[in-house]
């Protein structure tokens, strides 16, 4: 497919913004397979790490300190905001607001994310309060950010910063401005949206969560496409991470209302 052909496939009625995206499909998958390859390596030589040095046999978000949750952490923004730039912006010659990253109506974007917010959580409560629970009698293990508020072993302003600012913005600029485009350059807007959701999904390594996070990641790249902005998305992803950690926070009684 020509850029001319996919730019005037790509102007949407609404917004009438064209986004240059030069990467592919191609682009994305090699980037996939280099940032698994290499956050395996690291995971595993970092388990290796722990049980010779530190006696511990295997390290999971119930042991991991604050310094080695911040490590990992900035490590896996490095390897997906690396090949993000390499491929789209050194590679190809896009630029930053190629990937979405442009100004969007704030007032649009707090309402598009109020709207969601109540739809995720109708989800949320659909799946694991109805089908999971009641139907099926399973009640879900704790989340990895449940877990680890209750170690106690990472910092709750640590935990803020990565979870509701640092992950919402180098994820949205990965999984929607990056992954997205280029498999909706490919293969259409559709293949795109479930691709990208269903990485999202699989990344967070939740099996009793995968069904809603990956309609999260499918909403997000939704909200992406119509808006041609990841301003939203990033704002929406960064609320409801919010949301989650002030909600455990209450319930275990680190913080109480009253």
């Amino acid at each position: 497919m020509s850029d001319r052909r996919y730019k005037k496939s790509n102007v949407p009625e609404s917004t009438g913004v064209v986004l240059d995206v030069k990467w592919n499909a191609r682009d994305a998958i090699i980037s996939l397979v280099f940032v698994t390859v290499v956050l395996v390596a690291v995971y595993f030589g970092s388990a290796w790490l722990f049980k010779v040095f530190g006696g511990i046999e295997f390290f999971n978000s119930s042991n991991i300190s604050n310094a080695s949750f911040v490590v990992f952490y900035v490590v896996q923004i490095i390897l997906m905001l690396g090949v993000v730039w390499f491929f789209a912006i050194f590679k190809r010659q896009s630029g930053l607001r190629d990937l979405g990253l442009r100004y969007y109506s704030i007032l649009k974007t707090i309402w598009y994310s109020f709207i969601s917010l109540v739809a995720i959580f109708i989800v949320r409560f659909l799946y694991y309060d109805l089908l999971l629970y009641t139907l099926f009698g399973i009640e879900a293990p704790s989340s990895k950010i449940e877990v680890l508020i209750k170690s106690g072993n990472v910092s709750i302003n640590t935990l803020m910063i990565i979870v509701a600012l640092i992950a919402p913005l180098s994820e949205e600029i990965f999984f929607r401005g990056f992954l997205y485009q280029a498999f909706k350059k490919n293969w259409g807007v559709n293949a795109g949206l479930f691709l990208s959701s269903f990485l999202f999904a699989a990344v967070h390594f939740e099996i009793y969560r995968f069904i809603p996070i990956m309609i999260i990641g499918w909403l997000l790249a939704y909200l992406f496409e119509k808006t041609k902005s990841l301003l939203p998305a990033i704002f929406l992803h960064g609320v409801y991470n919010l949301a989650l950690i002030m909600i455990l926070l209450v319930q275990l009684e680190i913080i109480k209302l009253y």
